[in-house]
Order: C-alpha cells, then structure tokens, then sequence
C-alpha cells in the first residue's frame, strides 16, 4: 500500500486536477490521506465530494488545522500516518501517471540492496507547466540548476535540492516524526538532512509531477540567476532566512547529535560557529568545510550575506 499525504489549503482552483492524477495512477493500491489548515474557499466541499466518490481511497484527518504553514502541516501528516511506503503530494499539480509505480519500483529494488530497515528518500525531477496546464520547462532541475546529486551533509546544511511533492519513503524512514522541529526551512529540507546523515537518498531523474506556476506559487519559477538577483535586492529577507538555517542546524544538532559520526558533528559546529566569525572566518569557514550551494554566484552570495 502506497499512502498519499496532501496538504490543502484554498486550493479550490486546482485541487481536482492534483487528486485525480493521483486516484487514475496507474499502479491501483493507493489511498489519499488530507489534512486541511483551515481553508475558506470551496476546498472542503471538495474533498467531502472525493470522499464520498471514493470512500476507500480518499480519508480527511479529523477536523481542520490552523497550522500557519505547509511544513507544519506535512508535518502534522508525517506524525499521524504511517504506512509501508509514503509519498507527498501539494494541492495544485499534477502527477504524471506512472509516478506511484516508478518510484515504487525504485524503492523496491533500492530496500532490495540496502535491506528494509534502511531509512530511504526517493525524490524526482519536474517540469513546469502555467496556470493553462502548457509546459514551460521540462526540468526544473535543470532550469535551476539544482545540484540533485549533491547529498553531501555540507551542502544540505546551506542549501535543499529536495522537492517535497516528489517525495516517497520507505516504513524505516517514518520513526524520525516522533520529533517534529518547532522551526525548519521546509519540510523537505529537514527530510534532506536526515536522508543524508541516517538512510540513503536516491534521485530519480525523470521529470514525474508537473509543477503548477502561479501567482502564489513562485518558487518554481525563478531560473538560478533570478532567484540570485530577488535576494540581492531583499537584503532584509535573506538574512532572516539564514538565521532560520542556524536554527534548523541547531535543533537537528541538538535531537541527534548522539546518534551522529564524529566528521557530521563537526560539520554541524562548523556551520554554527559562523554565526560568530567576522567576514574573514566567515569566508575561511564555508571554503574549509565546502558549505558550497550549487553556483558560484550562491556561494559568493552566502559569503556576504550569511
């Protein structure tokens, strides 16, 4: 059994189109498990619609939420659903097909290598389509210039290359949300930092979820050299973003630093330590420990801004 965790909120205008790519899947054993944080749009009408068309298949956690955020909210799905595989999935796009089986395959044969009671992370590619459905891009990796392969614990302390909505996981993986941090980045980038310090991360490089653009959904959209230029002109923003990084450093640091190698502890107070240093150490520091994003231009970017 595969389990989809949704986050929703006022996704009236899309939320048909993401569940029923799910439900025409190609592989049949799926359920559809929703949280809502609180929407005031139609969006609850349609998921009451979903549930009682597919009974079986579509389930609402009891209630609404006011979790403030769709990390809270995954989050709070991660900590309430278990099942043999999970997979995550936004309110607004679009899964291709073959998605569920694909990356159950991959998983079957990864858990066949590394064994069942390895913590595994499968994430994919995607392309991006407009409001209309059209395809603008058909990579987002390679648009962004996200360094997928990079599963190195130096570079997921500065930088996630992990999109939540392409994510699946194995049973060995879900023990890690008994704890859930009171501040992170995002919930797939906390998920990178435990892939690559506890399991095994594995990229898949076929695009398989069509990203939606739109006016509330701007990441996406921003190739490396825009998303550059947007924070060198909010100074003000870059650096509260960066102060959330230390203290997502320092709460993963805190919960598991008895469980961590001594190289990824020292990593981890390497990262902290720049909080202290002039611009000088701060430079020598990220040079030393390769607290490298994925372009030169970032880097030198966290070089003055961290």
């Amino acid at each position: 059994m595969v389990t989809v965790l949704l986050a929703s909120y006022n996704g009236e205008k899309y939320l048909k189109e993401q569940l029923d790519s799910i439900l025409n899947q190609t592989f049949p054993d799926i359920r559809i498990v929703i949280s809502d944080d609180g929407s005031t749009d139609q969006t609850l009408n349609i998921l009451q619609q979903y549930k009682k068309t597919a009974p079986d298949r579509v389930f609402c956690l009891s209630g609404t939420g006011h979790f403030g955020s769709p990390e809270n909210n995954f989050f709070h799905l991660l900590e309430n659903v278990s099942d043999e595989y999970l997979m995550l999935s936004d309110q607004d796009d679009i899964w291709e097909l073959e998605k569920v089986e694909l990356m159950r395959n991959e998983m079957k044969h990864q858990e066949h290598i590394l064994g069942r009671d390895t913590p595994i992370l499968i994430h994919t590619d995607l392309s991006i389509m407009d409001q209309t459905g059209e395809i603008k891009q058909q990579s987002m990796a390679k648009y962004q210039k996200i360094p997928t392969k990079d599963r190195t614990l130096s570079h997921y302390l500065v930088e996630n290359n992990i999109t939540g909505n392409t994510i699946m996981i194995n049973q060995a993986f879900q023990p890690f949300f008994s704890y859930i941090p009171e501040t992170c980045m995002m919930h797939d980038w906390w998920m990178g930092l435990l892939g690559c310090c506890f399991g095994r991360i594995v990229y898949m490089e076929k695009p398989l979820v069509r990203y939606r653009q739109h006016e509330t959904n701007q990441l996406g959209s921003k190739s490396g050299f825009r998303q550059c230029l947007s924070r060198f002109k909010n100074e003000e923003k870059v650096r509260e973003n960066y102060s959330r990084m230390f203290r997502q450093a320092e709460l993963f640091y805190t919960q598991y630093s008895k469980n961590l190698t001594e190289e990824q502890r020292e990593l981890i107070q390497g990262f902290l330590s720049l909080r202290q240093k002039n611009r000088l150490g701060k430079i020598i520091t990220i040079i030393k420990f390769k607290f490298f994003k994925s372009t030169p231009i970032r880097t030198l970017g966290q070089m003055f801004f961290i």
